[in-house]
């Protein structure tokens, strides 16, 4: 069975232990829990973010983030890796309430050195609340230069350099291949996976803001320019 989104995962959870269940269309699963599956979340895969970051500003040294440890440790293991093969230094704090991660980030954002310094902005609603955190990211960013990116395309509207997000059609082969595999009988690690199948956007207001020249030949190899031309 594919299952898919929460709802999915929940019904699959009910089945006969005997059925092999393969899980998209959600964030993340509890360790507890996803021992028993195999899935690919919807979060963008830290290799292929840090990996685009280098290629837009190749003199970035230090990624912050912060993260809360109930949704996220599964990523940020991802993310340590990720950034040591890119020659980034990651710089991981956790907060567990809206409050601490407002002051993480006004810390950070008061010490970052906009030469070399990028914020990451996970799918996390505890660290990037949307009504609260996500403002005072975007508004410190701006006025200190400092590059945001995410993984989530509508911080790229709002002003976030650029984001990945899901291709849908790519991940759906991916689930179906994962499928097709576990019914061949093929060893496969337990648990999730990150999303590899993406489609990148990028925000040229920002970039100019930055002194970040995006070319119109480079513009073409993003999935979504913002502002829309």
């Amino acid at each position: 069975m594919i299952a898919l989104g929460r709802q999915g995962l929940k019904t699959a959870s009910g089945l006969d232990r005997d059925i092999a269940v393969v899980v998209g269309g959600v964030l993340s699963v509890p360790e507890t829990e996803s021992r028993n599956l195999i899935g690919i979340s919807l979060t963008p895969d830290p290799v292929l973010l840090f990996a685009l970051l280098k290629k837009l500003l190749p003199g970035a040294k230090k990624v912050t983030v912060i993260y809360d440890p109930q949704h996220n440790e599964w990523l940020l293991k991802l993310a340590r890796e990720a950034a040591k093969a890119q020659g980034l230094e990651l710089v991981a704090h956790e907060a567990r309430d809206l409050a601490s991660a407002a002051r993480l980030y006004e810390a950070a954002f008061a010490t970052a050195d906009s030469r070399f310094d990028a914020v990451w902005l996970p799918q996390d609603s505890t660290t990037v609340d949307e009504d609260t955190i996500l403002p005072l990211i975007l508004k410190e960013s701006w006025n200190r230069g400092v590059p945001v990116f995410s993984s989530s395309f509508l911080h790229v509207k709002k002003g976030a350099l650029f984001a990945l997000y899901p291709n849908n059609v790519g991940l759906g082969h991916d689930l179906a291949n994962f499928a097709l595999g576990v019914l061949a009988g093929e060893p496969r690690k337990r648990g999730m996976s990150p999303l590899r199948e993406v489609l990148t956007a990028v925000n040229l207001r920002t970039a100019s803001h930055i002194g970040l020249n995006i070319g119109y030949q480079q513009q073409r190899s993003f999935d979504f320019v913002f502002p829309e031309p």
